[in-house]
């Protein structure tokens, strides 16, 4: 496995753990480098929730008619963002590929998340069985779980 592979498995477990963990928490129990970092990369950010997440902060908001959501590190690093976007917008080749992988499914949320300058999309798929799968910005297919 290459690097790329290995630290993006690394993420995912990590990620996996840190949600298994998940509490909701009043917004004055969030450390403050963690809001000012949040409040300068998203001004206008309405509807927020916070979850503390082991040793991280997540945010979940609306940005317009859009949800979002970030991570934090207790310093305000911010460690990955994720939004919604519409179908329409999910690169043509990942489209292509789910067509040819998933010929009966239907292309039912996108999810576009950033984690340290890499680019990758959770797209929700309805069918024969449900699945969530994710895609690196490139169009390669990084893996399929079950939902």
């Amino acid at each position: 496995m290459n690097c790329k592979g290995i630290t993006l498995a690394a993420f995912l477990l990590v990620g996996g753990i840190v949600n298994s963990h998940a509490q909701d928490i009043d917004s004055k129990n969030v450390p403050a480098a963690v809001k000012m970092a949040f409040s300068k990369a998203y001004p206008k950010a309405k509807d927020i929730d916070w979850e503390k997440k082991g040793i991280t902060y997540k945010v979940d908001f609306d940005l317009g008619k859009t949800d979002h959501s970030a991570i934090y590190a207790a310093t305000g690093k911010n460690i990955s963002s994720e939004k919604d976007i519409p179908n329409n917008q999910l690169p043509a080749a990942i489209a292509k590929s789910i067509k040819a992988k998933y010929p009966k499914g239907r292309i039912d949320d996108v999810d576009w998340i950033s984690t340290g300058g890499k680019i990758t999309y959770k797209v929700d798929i309805e069918g024969t069985p449900d699945v969530n799968v994710w895609y690196s910005a490139d169009g390669k297919f990084i893996k399929e779980l079950a939902d």
